[in-house]
């Protein structure tokens, strides 16, 4: 209500970079265990930003910590706020092709199982709630997109598939 006054709690964080990652036989994505689910999930490589670190630099130093690919070209996708209501901190997307292959760096207390998911797959991890968390739903969205995959009638389809005239 208008003038009511009431305390608002919201929790500082630090901004995190993501990174979609591609290579020829699709996207890197990292499992590992959420306590907060309980359970493991899929997710994009991705992690916290250290104090003053450039978020492209992050976003090297995650996917290489965690799947052992290092970076060349990376390309900033997008800025977003993912809980607003919760906090303030921004996740940093970026998309990168070809990373070279080398060893993990994990934390101690990262259990990580490195992933590689054809691009054909993709779409299911979307419908199914494989990879749910915000960062890399949004991520994989975009990353479809630009391949030209739309979602219609809750099916991923290639755009050509849609765009055919009835036979």
């Amino acid at each position: 209500m208008r003038g009511t006054h009431y305390i608002h709690e919201y929790l500082i964080l630090p901004d995190v970079c993501a990174v979609i990652a591609e290579i020829p036989e699709g996207v890197i994505l990292v499992e590992q265990f959420r306590p907060a689910l309980g359970r493991k999930i899929l997710e994009l490589p991705a992690g916290r930003l250290r104090r003053g670190e450039d978020p492209v630099q992050g976003a090297r130093r995650e996917l290489q910590e965690e799947t052992g690919y290092q970076a060349g070209d990376m390309r900033l996708l997008s800025r977003f706020y993912p809980s607003v209501g919760l906090s303030r901190h921004k996740v940093h997307l970026y998309y990168t092709v070809n990373p070279v292959p080398g060893p993990t760096h994990w934390d101690a207390t990262e259990e990580i199982e490195v992933k590689i998911i054809p691009v054909s797959e993709v779409p299911n991890l979307l419908i199914e709630g494989r990879a749910a968390d915000a960062k890399t739903h949004l991520g994989l969205v975009y990353f479809l997109n630009a391949r030209g995959w739309l979602l219609q009638r809750g099916r991923w389809r290639p755009a050509q598939e849609i765009a055919k005239p009835p036979q």
